[in-house]
């Protein structure tokens, strides 16, 4: 998805010009701009001076604007669910029991689609004419349903390339282009999903297509917990999900990490980020990009987090629950510290990884059977479409397809090396000790054996490797253009700083295992 959702003119840091405390550079905004000679002493790193003061002029804009920012959702969110509850009593009906089609479950949907407007309202109130247009351009498109699949395929088509259409004729100019995208991403996805997932359904049962009325499709659309900022959920779990299902008690269990979690990301994101990579830069190009690139990840766990608490206030249920966190959206854990790309890939976005499997690559692969040309183009497919939602961005064409071409060699290459080495070296990860099938497993050795040792170590070193692509890539995505400009340099002077390693990693990863299969 499309993250850049929030407010990009303020950068969350009011640093007063009275600070005399913070020593920056005349040409530098930054709060934690130094001196370079500031950074070092005699025995190693330490703080600069006034960094401190810095941080705190940092972090506080920062959980000011989060309250502001979140609080509306959070309120629409819980009147929504509470407003669903109230009905649902008055009408006796059970979590799943709510249908697209009865006539008990409409004003669910009403309460839905009134809730999102008003949400959309808050963010974009002098847009939200063109967002509800566009909607109902979705709608007279889904009517090629009736098709069948070959209609569901020109329905994600056209879909797909109408949003090329409005970036390029309507708001390819204009600033706030960049959130409405992002609230376009959503409906696509939702409105493909549903394409696809009515036509299997018309032909599970052997009967004719039945789209849904305007009122239940703009429920789903718009449902506030989903309109905003995403993720995708199917049709389906949105109708089990229009009943409250959880208690109140558990409700706030998971509200409250998710909260905590999101201004952790933020503070990481505007304040530390930056501050680590300015002190690391000097000592190494490798850290340099790695914390650069953390202020990248942690905006994403910053708007992660906060949609998980919009679901988790609104009860609105997902493909993948934590009964910690409740729906995930992200796993930072498995981000950080990753074992291989693709694992790294399903983890950076959960839902939207479920959905590119389940309707693009799910579809490619089945079409060829199970060959490797086939299902390294169904890889790459899976990407480039991926690549097309986020709409017209050069910078994440080149990430996506980069981790495409690195994310399959390494696969291929290790599953290779599992078969001949019958050991547990798989992009995927070790099913356990009953599960695993090589005999070389570390879970069915003991842990000091040297066995186990070599094969811990043989992942620890793809695990590192997939951190120094996560970085090299990631630093792309900071800038606001591929251009340099004045005190913005490009993107790609740190891949020439690095010699493009990575790049050269990735092809040789393909032709390695080319060379050994």
């Amino acid at each position: 998805m499309d993250y850049q959702y929030y407010d990009e003119e303020s950068d969350y840091i009011d640093v007063d010009d009275a600070d005399e405390d913070v020593d920056m550079e005349d040409d530098d905004p930054s709060p934690f701009r130094q001196r370079e000679e500031d950074y070092y002493a005699e025995d190693g790193i330490q703080l600069p001076d006034g960094y401190l003061e810095s941080l705190r002029s940092c972090a506080q804009p920062s959980l000011l604007q989060v309250v502001q920012y979140v609080a509306p959702m959070l309120m629409v969110c819980l009147g929504c669910r509470i407003l669903c509850s109230v009905h649902a009593a008055r009408r006796k009906l059970q979590p799943g029991e709510a249908t697209s089609s009865g006539s008990s479950s409409i004003p669910l949907h009403l309460i839905h689609l009134a809730s999102g407007l008003m949400l959309l309202y808050l963010i974009s109130s002098h847009r939200l004419g063109l967002i509800l247009l566009l909607s109902g351009v979705g709608y007279v498109l889904l009517q090629l349903v009736r098709l069948g699949r070959r209609g569901a395929a020109i329905l994600a088509c056209v879909t797909i390339g109408s949003q090329f259409i409005y970036e390029l004729l309507i708001w390819r100019q204009r600033s706030d282009w960049s959130q409405l995208r992002g609230i376009q991403m959503v409906v696509n996805m939702k409105l493909i999903s549903l394409g696809f997932d009515l036509t299997d359904l018309g032909a599970t049962k052997s009967r004719s297509i039945r789209v849904p009325n305007p009122l239940v499709y703009l429920g789903y659309i718009y449902s506030p917990a989903t309109c905003c900022l995403g993720p995708w959920v199917s049709f389906a779990t949105y109708l089990d999900s229009l009943v409250p299902r959880s208690r109140w008690v558990v409700t706030l269990r998971r509200l409250i990490p998710n909260l905590v979690l999101c201004v952790i990301a933020l503070v990481v994101s505007n304040c530390i980020a930056p501050f680590l990579g300015e002190v690391f830069a000097t000592m190494s190009h490798f850290l340099g990009m790695y914390f650069e690139a953390m202020s990248v990840r942690s905006s994403h766990y910053f708007v992660s987090f906060i949609v998980q608490a919009l679901l988790v206030a609104c009860d609105q249920g997902t493909e993948n629950e934590s009964p910690l966190m409740g729906p995930l959206v992200t796993q930072p854990w498995r981000i950080e510290w990753p074992r291989s790309i693709s694992s790294l890939v399903r983890s950076w976005n959960v839902p939207m990884h479920e959905w590119l499997k389940r309707y693009v690559y799910g579809p490619w692969k089945q079409e060829g059977g199970s060959s490797k040309a086939r299902t390294i183009l169904a890889v790459l497919c899976t990407y480039l479409v991926s690549s097309l939602l986020h709409g017209m961005d050069l910078r994440i064409y080149l990430v996506l397809i980069s981790l495409a071409i690195f994310g399959e060699g390494e696969v291929l290459l290790r599953r290779h090396l599992s078969s001949v080495l019958d050991a547990c070296l798989s992009a995927n990860r070790c099913q356990g000790r009953d599960r695993c099938r090589y005999t070389n497993c570390p879970s069915k050795r003991n842990w000091l054996s040297f066995r186990s040792f070599l094969i811990r170590l043989a992942n620890l070193g793809f695990t590192v490797l997939t951190i120094f692509h996560l970085a090299y890539l990631g630093v792309v995505l900071l800038g606001e253009s591929l251009e340099s400009g004045e005190g913005n340099e490009s993107f790609l002077d740190h891949w020439q700083r690095a010699g493009y390693l990575s790049h050269y990693i990735g092809v040789g990863t393909f032709v390695l295992y080319l060379f050994i299969s």
